[in-house]
């Protein structure tokens, strides 16, 4: 009996053991969870991201291949802008960084080299830009909602044009009239202020407004060679808001197109020849795109005749040396839609594309009420809808069904 009893002590022993040492392994656990769910705290609270949270604050990082104006590097924490250009024309020599910083992370935490960078907490809730491209560009990222004020209600985008006219989009002027004024700004509450800054002037108004505390940023879209550069240009809106992926889908797919149709193009042993003008001009006879994005568009898929190695912007022309490059052209493109105010018949019908009813303007999509061209919109984003359009006319048999979006011909009285 007395033996039975010891061996009951024992075995209870073992029990009280074995539960302790299960209690024991329990404690160690819920400290191991403890401290390391602190040094994550910590870790956020400073600013510091392991590899898999960063991925979701920057799911995708952008590839530049056309866009000559701007670049990007990624960093943790943050994302590095430069952004450049340098005409002597225009005197312009403009070469300056942004810090896209992800929201709450310090900016003691940036390099010593950027403490003095104009800096951006990311991503930007709401946009002001007084450029109607820049602001095609935001509603095709998806971000129809966070753009709070635009130049005007001179737009042909239905939809932005009746949230102005429900006061849903401030007006803070035009790029081409200047810069936005700090009240106006400061009542459209907008994060960020994209900015269409083609000359000094512009440049030092930005400057000003930086000042008044107002996140403004440049844009030289509009100084791209080439039409994909310029478009390319979504993947700069895309960087304030995070939107690299759906930017660089949306890019990817047009190009794409792009590209198609060229090599389309090529398959024919010749190619037309043509190039693109206004008329009249304060400046000269004509005005005539010869190396400029809108040149490129002629370049890709005909001869622009008028191509030289001169500046990247419209220049002026006079009516011999349009006669004397491009009386044998098989096509123009101009911004008129009829050629009253044109020169003489006798001078027109000098040109082989004149005397062929080969002439066609660009402004078929307008809504004369609201002074608002579709040309100046859609296009920065979608060069490939202009690319058909030309193909269309100019090698008819690769697109035989297509019906002209933006290009048309013009009324010719002269003939």
């Amino acid at each position: 009996m007395v033996s039975e009893m010891v061996r009951e002590i024992h075995e209870s022993d073992d029990t009280i053991m074995k539960l302790v040492y299960f209690l024991h392994l329990l404690i160690v656990y819920v400290m191991i969870v403890i401290l390391l769910g602190c040094g994550v705290d910590q870790k956020a609270s400073t600013g510091e991201r392991s590899s898999t949270n960063s991925a979701v604050v920057l799911p995708s990082q952008i590839e530049l291949g056309y866009a000559k104006n701007f670049s990007v590097s990624y960093h943790p924490n943050f994302k590095l802008v430069n952004l450049r250009y340098k005409s002597e024309v225009k005197e312009m020599n403009y070469d300056q960084r942004l810090v896209l910083i992800d929201r709450g992370t310090p900016k003691s935490q940036l390099p010593d080299s950027l403490q003095n960078a104009w800096i951006i907490e990311i991503p930007v809730e709401s946009v002001a830009a007084n450029d109607d491209g820049e602001i095609t560009r935001l509603k095709s990222l998806g971000l129809l909602d966070a753009i709070v004020g635009m130049g005007g209600g001179a737009i042909y985008d239905a939809e932005l044009r009746s949230r102005w006219e429900r006061k849903e989009i401030a007006s803070i002027g035009y790029s081409f009239h200047s810069i936005p004024q700090p009240e106006l700004l400061m009542s459209a509450g907008a994060d960020l202020l994209i900015l269409h800054t083609f000359d000094n002037e512009r440049l030092d108004g930005m400057e000003k407004l930086r000042k008044l505390a107002i996140n403004a940023v440049p844009q030289f879209a509009w100084a791209e060679p080439d039409f994909l550069g310029k478009a390319e240009w979504l993947k700069y809106s895309a960087l304030f808001f995070n939107k690299e992926k759906e930017a660089t889908a949306l890019f990817d797919s047009i190009a794409s197109r792009c590209h198609e149709l060229m090599a389309k193009v090529n398959e024919f042993p010749s190619r037309q020849t043509s190039f693109l003008l206004y008329h009249p001009s304060n400046e000269a006879d004509w005005k005539a795109h010869r190396n400029d994005f809108y040149s490129s568009y002629l370049q890709a898929v005909s001869n622009n005749v008028l191509k030289d190695d001169g500046p990247t912007h419209s220049v002026g022309i006079t009516n011999e040396m349009l006669l004397n490059e491009a009386k044998d052209a098989d096509f123009w493109i101009v911004n008129s839609t009829v050629d009253t105010d044109w020169p003489p018949a006798n001078y027109l019908n000098s040109f082989k594309a004149y005397r062929n009813g080969n002439v066609y303007h660009y402004q078929k999509r307008t809504r004369h009420e609201h002074n608002a061209y579709d040309w100046y919109e859609t296009p920065q984003v979608r060069p490939d809808m202009v690319l058909e359009d030309l193909v269309s006319i100019f090698y008819p048999e690769i697109l035989p069904d297509h019906e002209l979006i933006y290009l048309d011909k013009v009324e010719l009285t002269k003939r």
